[in-house]
């Protein structure tokens, strides 16, 4: 008996840009993948790698009795769109985790659309934690809402910028750019002071273009970034929206690679199985680095 014929040798590394991504995205829903799977496999990587980076910014405190100290909140800032769903799920898991948390609805809750939408019903779930009293959660539909939150919002040690994803363009509109500017405060004062405070996006910093880097003015300065399925090539393009990204992993999330079909070439490298920290070199090509948290 002969051995079997050889795969295609896959070693040419894609990035992909924010079209592509949405058109994986769309096959995957066609092939079956639920957009409710989809969000919660997403926030669930947020998640993961938000505890990872928690653990690393310092153990609480304990004495014989407990915690010496209420360890500092994450506050998860989420806009109306499937990025905030994402934030939304994540927001939920790490409640769950038992860490405190602070959700902010930046944007008008009836934007989220109906009860069938994937975002809509991670909304009503964290509604529910709230009432229960296991999260807090806000809505801030204009800029001086927004505002009067920074009180609640200053004191956390990992800040959640979940305000836009792919499919957002043009400048930033209110109160998306006042939150943006709060996330960067927030940050900025606590390094001030000498006192942990990191920024973790999701899917890229609000508002950096996936597909050629451009950015909005303001815009969230990360200390890392959690996309998803494949690196994306805006930040490949530009330097500067790689140092704005941070540390940057990529996380699965259960997308077939039936879906990328017509997409991305058949002889490029797979999508990391898990996630995976990714060193971005100077000419704009990747290394996948494992493992990327602990």
């Amino acid at each position: 008996m002969t051995d079997p014929a050889p795969g295609p040798v896959r070693g040419v590394p894609v990035l992909i840009g924010g079209a592509e991504m949405a058109q994986i995205d769309e096959a995957a829903q066609k092939l079956g993948m639920a957009q409710d799977a989809l969000m919660e496999a997403a926030g669930a990587a947020v998640a993961e790698v938000a505890l990872a980076e928690l653990a690393r910014l310092g153990e609480e405190v304990r004495g014989p009795g407990g915690p010496l100290a209420a360890p500092p909140p994450t506050a998860v800032l989420c806009g109306p769109g499937n990025n905030g769903g994402d934030g939304f799920v994540a927001a939920r898991r790490l409640a769950a985790a038992g860490r405190p948390v602070v959700v902010v609805l930046v944007g008008d809750a009836q934007r989220l659309g109906t009860g069938g939408s994937a975002a809509a019903h991670n909304w009503t779930v964290l509604q529910a934690m709230a009432a229960a009293g296991s999260l807090d959660l806000f809505v801030a539909p204009t800029p001086e809402l927004m505002l009067q939150l920074r009180p609640r919002l200053s004191p956390a040690a990992l800040v959640v910028d979940a305000l836009l994803g792919t499919g957002a363009s043009g400048p930033l509109r209110e109160p998306i750019s006042t939150a943006v500017d709060l996330v960067n405060a927030i940050r900025t004062h606590a390094r001030a002071a000498s006192r942990p405070c990191s920024v973790l996006a999701v899917d890229a910093p609000t508002r950096i273009d996936l597909t050629d880097g451009s950015r909005s003015d303001p815009v969230v300065a990360a200390d890392l970034t959690v996309t998803f399925h494949r690196a994306k090539a805006g930040f490949a393009l530009d330097p500067e929206s790689r140092r704005l990204a941070g540390r940057y992993f990529v996380a699965p999330i259960g997308i077939p690679l039936e879906a990328e079909e017509g997409v991305v070439p058949a002889d490029g490298e797979f999508p990391p199985a898990r996630i995976a920290q990714i060193t971005w070199q100077e000419s704009g090509s990747v290394q996948a680095d494992a493992p990327p948290i602990s």
